[in-house]
């Protein structure tokens, strides 16, 4: 089975059940198509509402006049009255707990913002952040201003506008509105009686006060007003009437409706006298109009997009029918339109980010596997292993006879090999964490090629060096000259049949130094290619399938990038990308 069509979890009982069921088969049958169940549902929904609103046309009038009287209209102004109220028990209950917060006599003089707390600083612009609330003011014993946060905020005086009680409160105002600033209501806490008992009640530390945006009440009369049917003010005094944004207006009409809020505070409604309606006879022949006008369209429109529609279900269908099946390699058809192309985008998407998830779920699953594996095999064999060749080597020290003592160098040998082999699954597996470090790319190639030069020679094969400036990278030397040696004795293993010539080079790309291994050996085929990164996947008749995944494991652990080009019976490049070291001024 493909890799990627592998099962990541187990499935639950409906999902075993959906999965052996029989595949859907299409369904030619026009009835139960998408787009007749569209024609028909356009049909519903375009006739119902219009045959429905032509039969009681006749009742239009009476439906408006029950829609206005007088018992539904005190209905919503009872509710306008109940959330004005309810407005200012919020803004109370705000001040009564900010008024917690101030304890300190010296807080209520003209002074007492300069020895506020950066706390109580902080705790008044969270107040005044609200949308509602400009500013908080404070009073001293006399009733006073004695300074406002933030400064130089526009008080409205209790001597030139109105004053009324709020449930324990003083409601002042609203000042007349500028261009500069709209216009504001403070409430401010009641004085205290001065037939309390209570000493500490008989002399106040001083008042505070929250001048709130007088536009957040008009605001309240928003949903009230019917520009097209009646008009809602507010009066706020005995002269000081405001319309739904604030403004100071002149009624030249008197209100058909009064409702009292508060003392000095009530809603005035004026109806219109006149009401724009249309004639019945004339509506009726704009409805039968109207309604032929929508067949035609509803039937153009089936006949439009009838075959566009099917096609391009069709297509989407396909497609998602093949990732079902396991095909995760075929891109999603794109389809024209909007809509069909957020869909394909969407399901090309979802085909992608699958085909990576079982990947790299099935690549955690191999590296845990192979590190469960690892442990047990160093644990189980090596032990062992070191005993069997700590005893072979004393023995052949012993021995006398050539031939025993040949046939222990064979068996320490292969001790050796199996190790290696260990060794080489235990690199892969739980590779250790990389130490970065500045590295001459020059010296490490002349490295390499240094030790490796030996083998080399006795293939007759030529090993160069090329660098054509100073490179640093910035990777674990160790990992690195360990991967150089692994690509280096894998084209030396590769040229055995084909080839004398490998080249080491280093080129800086920007911020990456790029370093390859060519050869010119007898390359790799492409099926061969494709799965030469898999673990345990070799060629060779004595490999172990695990040095080019280890080599790719430790690059990417370095942030580098491993790429292999090559070309059957012309041999085989690596190229290798890492970060590139930071100057040294940096």
């Amino acid at each position: 089975m493909n890799p990627e069509q592998a099962s990541v979890r187990q499935l639950g009982p409906q999902e075993e059940a959906f999965l052996s069921s029989e595949p859907l088969q299409p369904n030619t049958s026009s009835s139960k198509r998408l787009t007749t169940k569209y024609l028909w549902l356009s049909l519903i929904v375009a006739l119902i509402p219009l045959l429905g609103f032509a039969s009681l046309y006749d009742s239009y009038f009476s439906q408006l006049v029950a829609r206005l009287t007088e018992e539904q209209l005190a209905t919503r102004i009872a509710a306008t009255s109940n959330e004005f109220r309810v407005f200012l028990r919020e803004r109370k209950f705000e001040l009564d707990a900010l008024a917690d917060q101030f304890d300190n006599p010296d807080l209520f003089t003209p002074d007492g913002y300069k020895i506020m707390s950066p706390e109580l600083e902080s705790l008044l612009r969270l107040q005044v952040d609200a949308s509602s609330v400009y500013g908080i003011v404070f009073y001293d014993k006399a009733g006073q201003v004695a300074w406002t946060f933030p400064q130089n905020q526009t008080i409205p005086s209790v001597s030139s506008t109105h004053l009324v009680e709020f449930e324990g409160a003083e409601l002042i105002g609203p000042t007349p509105p500028s261009v500069a600033k709209p216009a504001s209501i403070v409430l401010r806490q009641k004085p205290f009686s001065s037939d309390s008992d209570d000493q500490h009640i008989n002399n106040p530390l001083g008042r505070i006060g929250l001048i709130v945006r007088f536009n957040s009440i008009t605001e309240i009369l928003r949903r009230l007003d019917q520009s097209s049917t009646f008009r809602v003010f507010i009066q706020a005094g005995e002269q000081n009437i405001y319309d739904v944004v604030g403004q100071p207006v002149t009624l030249t009409t008197p209100p058909t409706q009064y409702q009292t809020l508060l003392p000095g505070w009530s809603l005035n409604i004026i109806q219109s006298p006149n009401l724009l309606l249309t004639s019945l006879e004339r509506m009726r022949y704009w409805l039968i109009l109207m309604m032929s006008c929508t067949i035609a369209a509803v039937l153009w429109l089936y006949m439009s997009i009838s075959k566009r529609l099917t096609r391009q279900v069709e297509s989407l269908i396909q497609s998602v029918e093949k990732v079902a099946q396991g095909d995760l390699d075929t891109p999603v058809t794109v389809i024209p339109g909007i809509e069909t192309n957020r869909l394909t985008h969407a399901i090309e998407q979802m085909r992608l980010q699958l085909k990576t998830f079982i990947r790299a779920t099935l690549k955690i699953e191999r590296q845990a596997t192979l590190g469960q594996l690892a442990a047990g095999l160093a644990h189980d064999i090596r032990n062992p292993l070191t005993t069997i060749r700590t005893t072979v080597v004393a023995l052949s020290r012993r021995e006398s006879n050539p031939e025993n003592k040949e046939m222990m160098s064979v068996i320490e040998e292969e001790i050796d090999r199996v190790n290696n082999v260990i060794e080489h699954l235990l690199n892969y597996a739980r590779p250790r964490d990389p130490h970065a470090e500045r590295i001459d790319a020059k010296a490490l190639l002349a490295s390499v090629s240094t030790l490796v030069g030996a083998s080399a020679r006795n293939q007759n094969v030529q090993l160069s060096v090329e660098c054509e400036q100073p490179l640093s990278l910035w990777a674990d030397e160790g990992h690195v000259r360990q991967i150089l040696m692994n690509l280096v004795i894998n084209s030396l293993q590769a040229m055995s049949v084909r080839g004398s010539h490998i080249r080491l080079k280093a080129a800086g790309h920007e911020n990456q130094v790029e370093l390859s291994v060519t050869d010119d050996g007898q390359g790799m085929a492409e099926e061969v290619k494709n799965k030469i990164m898999e673990p345990f996947f070799t060629t060779k008749s004595a490999g172990t399938g695990l040095g080019l995944a280890t080599c790719s494991s430790l690059v990417n652990s370095n942030g580098g990038t491993m790429i292999i080009d090559s070309t059957e019976g012309a041999g085989t490049s690596v190229i290798l990308l890492f970060p590139a070291a930071q100057p040294l001024e940096s």
